[in-house]
């Protein structure tokens, strides 16, 4: 069947949709591609973040302090107040005037207040001068918040230990299984021999057994690794918010220089946790200052506040001025505020000098563990080379027929045990370097 259009390979549309189809190929792959890329260690600590429930407390700190800053400010709007009262008294002004300065007035002037009195006026206030305390807490605001956002950091910075658990444990699950597949080889190539000395007479089937026996029992060790790989690889996609795939590719991360410069998250903290305490000062100073505002009243009231009008009426009145206040009751607290500030600074510093000496503590021990394994693996070749030496020896005396397969298959196990053990030597030493630079976060 024909199809029912194609584009002539003259046609201009040809040239236009080749380059297309490239690109539009080019991105359906890209995913692929990317996939394809060994997971590395860094890219794990940013997605582990990322992803981590604690990350979203960082927004809520930052919207926090944006809500409190605007409330701060908004002590600068004038303020609307509605007042009522309503009261009864005892007593009352009651008079009447029928002359003045001794001449007698035409018409008397009688007050009478009434004994019950009522007010409803609405109040507008602003302030012009507050000693500064909306300026002050608006820093307090900004300090504690740069507290909560720094505490935020360390929590999550704590992570990495854990990853690094995760992350160098599939490593070296990895570099056990590729030296276990090489030592398979060398077991296939084994017996493959004996089979040849079997069929010659040399070897009986024991000797054949004795080489499958060591297939099977590293096969067996490649399944129990694989498997308590899958379930690291699980536990790192959990951290990581992704479900990686069960054989995904990790890369070896590098040697690396640590830098013996303390770069801890928990010193900055204590450093923005003693700047909030030094703030507060300023808002003790603040609140002995007095301060000043403008006010407009204006309601109805019985009586207004011409009394000479008649009591019995409400009366719209308006007042306006500018209005002082200045408390001392601040004053007597005010050198134990102090105190209590300089005792909260102390006890930080206390706090400070226990994370350091626990830190020292860390680094020395993760330093003796750092030294030990490069010294280890220092002699680790050396063993090997022996190991081999003394294998390959076992092999022509097994040709020869001058050793048994047995003692053959214990050679070669105590050459493997040698190998697997640089392995483990290579990735503890490896992973101490990481943690190390984790001490110093650097």
């Amino acid at each position: 069947m024909k199809p029912f259009y194609k584009i002539p390979p003259t046609s201009p549309f040809f040239f236009l949709l080749s380059p297309f189809c490239l690109l539009l190929s080019s991105f359906c792959f890209l995913p692929f591609l990317l996939r394809s890329q060994p997971l590395s260690l860094p890219v794990c600590y940013e997605k582990t973040e990322k992803n981590y429930p604690l990350i979203q407390q960082l927004d809520l700190i930052n919207l926090s302090e944006k809500y409190n800053l605007q409330n701060a400010s908004r002590a600068w709007i004038p303020q609307l107040q509605l007042f009522g009262k309503a009261s009864l008294q005892s007593d009352a002004p009651n008079f009447e005037m029928k002359e003045l300065m001794g001449m007698p007035l035409p018409k008397p002037i009688s007050v009478d207040v009434p004994k019950d009195q009522y007010q409803a006026y609405l109040q507008l206030n602003q302030v012009i001068w507050d000693g500064g305390q909306i300026r002050s807490a608006k820093k307090t605001i900004r300090a504690a918040s740069e507290v909560q956002r720094k505490q935020n950091e360390v929590e999550l910075y704590a992570l990495r230990g854990r990853i690094n658990e995760l992350f160098f444990g599939i490593i070296l699950y990895d570099s056990q299984i590729e030296q276990i597949n090489v030592n398979l080889k060398e077991l296939q190539r084994n017996l493959d021999k004996v089979v040849s000395y079997e069929e010659l007479g040399f070897a009986n089937v024991s000797d054949v057994d004795a080489v499958k026996v060591e297939q099977l029992t590293a096969e067996q060790h490649i399944i129990q690794l694989t498997t308590m790989r899958e379930g690291f690889v699980a536990m790192l996609g959990a951290f990581m918010g992704e479900e990686l795939a069960p054989n995904v590719v990790l890369q070896k991360p590098e040697m690396v220089l640590v830098q013996e410069i303390n770069n801890r998250l928990e010193l900055q903290l204590f450093d923005a946790s003693i700047a909030m305490q030094e703030i507060q000062n300023t808002q003790i100073l603040s609140k002995n200052m007095p301060k000043i505002g403008f006010f407009l009243q204006g309601g109805f009231a019985r009586p207004g506040l011409n009394m000479f009008n008649k009591g019995d009426n409400f009366q719209p009145y308006a007042v306006g001025g500018v209005q002082l206040n200045w408390s001392f009751g601040n004053l007597y607290t005010n050198k134990n505020e102090k105190r209590m500030i300089e005792n909260n600074i102390s006890q930080i510093e206390v706090n400070r000098k226990v994370f350091l000496l626990n830190q020292s503590i860390q680094i020395k021990q993760q330093h003796a563990i750092t030294e030990q394994y490069r010294k280890i693996l220092t002699s680790d070749d050396e063993i090997i080379r022996m190991r081999e030496n003394i294998y390959k020896a076992s092999e022509a005396k097994t040709e020869n027929g001058m050793m048994s397969v047995n003692d053959l298959m214990r050679d070669f196990n105590m050459e493997h045990a040698a190998k697997a053990q640089k392995i483990v030597h290579e990735v503890f030493y490896l992973k101490a370097l990481y943690d190390l630079r984790n001490l110093y976060n650097n």
